[in-house]
């Protein structure tokens, strides 16, 4: 497949970033530029992921080649591009670093050791399906209801809007979630998946016996993280039909049933405090710091790698100021 960008592409996606610049520059003083998108995180965590012994071996690439252990950071963020309340329908982020994986890398971690980033949400889909409509979405979120309203008006953006209500929601704890990569990734030299988390309990709610703060889901993640540990099984889905698993679209949902490669487990832990609150502020994550087995498919994963780049080089910068 080829995977490369093409002088269009690479238009559009210069445009992407110089309008992040400009929304950030506008909305954040020097010194605390926040991300773009998932400015507001509920918890940096730290983990563990264990790879299934069981794996059929058609499935047995890259990180899932073994059995194995790996520490991991977890960020939980809400999607947004501005700090807003939890009782809003939103998007959900859940950023997982795999440290010290072996094998050879895309691009070297910031962290300083080989990592294997999964950025997932709990949208099954990224409803700008083609850098293109992405290029226009962004301009329209960003900069005001005139541009939301002009964006709105035109038939060709109907679908991405419908498929974007339809997938924010309003959530009460962010362990009974799932989440899913939206774009799609190399399995090995000859497949193809898209990964999807699964709660262990999925039936854990709001439990905090009060009226919901606007940031209740960081109060009920340390209520549920003060005594017991949580776990998650991340499935691949492998594409075998370009119709129904598109690689470049990702606004069309897979169906298809995945299949159990690894359990994530999270400890009871404290991690509200300064410090862990600043690392994880600091944090950057890419799909493109990976495996070379595990390499971003498509027009919008081809756009995140310059995109994320910039960005967090932008906070690295101004934020030292």
């Amino acid at each position: 497949m080829n995977n490369s960008i093409d002088e269009k592409e690479e238009k559009e996606i210069q445009e992407i970033i110089q309008t992040m610049k400009r929304f950030l520059s506008d909305t954040y003083p020097k010194g605390n530029i926040k991300r773009n998108f998932h400015p507001k995180m509920h918890g940096c965590l730290k983990g563990t992921l264990e790879i299934r012994n069981d794996l059929p071996d058609t499935l047995k690439q890259g990180l899932f080649k073994s059995p194995n252990t790996y520490e991991v950071w977890l960020r939980f963020s809400n999607a947004p591009p501005k700090i807003q309340s939890d009782k809003s329908s939103s998007g959900r982020g859940l950023a997982i670093k795999v440290l010290n994986v072996p094998g050879t890398v895309i691009e070297e971690d910031p962290i300083g050791v080989n990592c294997q980033n999964f950025l997932m949400t709990t949208s099954p889909i990224l409803s700008a399906g083609s850098i293109r409509l992405y290029n226009k979405a962004i301009k329209a979120i960003l900069f005001g209801w005139k541009r939301q309203l002009v964006f709105a008006l035109n038939p060709l953006h109907w679908r991405s809007l419908f498929l974007t209500l339809k997938h924010s929601k309003k959530h009460d704890n962010l362990l009974a979630q799932k989440y899913f990569s939206g774009g799609a990734f190399r399995f090995g030299p000859d497949q193809f998946v898209k990964f999807v988390l699964e709660p262990h309990n999925s039936n854990l709610g709001y439990t905090l016996g009060k009226p919901k703060t606007d940031n209740f889901l960081r109060e009920q993640l340390k209520a549920d993280l003060k005594s017991c540990q949580h776990g998650f099984t991340i499935y691949v889905q492998v594409h075998e039909n370009d119709k129904t698993e598109p690689l470049e679209d990702t606004s069309v949902e897979w169906k298809k049933e995945g299949v159990p490669v690894a359990d994530l487990w999270i400890p009871a832990q404290d991690f509200d405090f300064e410090e862990r609150n600043k690392f994880g502020e600091a944090l950057s994550f890419s799909p493109w710091a990976c495996l070379e087995d595990h390499e971003p498919i498509g027009g919008i994963n081809r756009a995140r790698r310059l995109v994320y780049k910039e960005l967090a080089e932008l906070r690295k910068t101004e934020n030292s100021v």
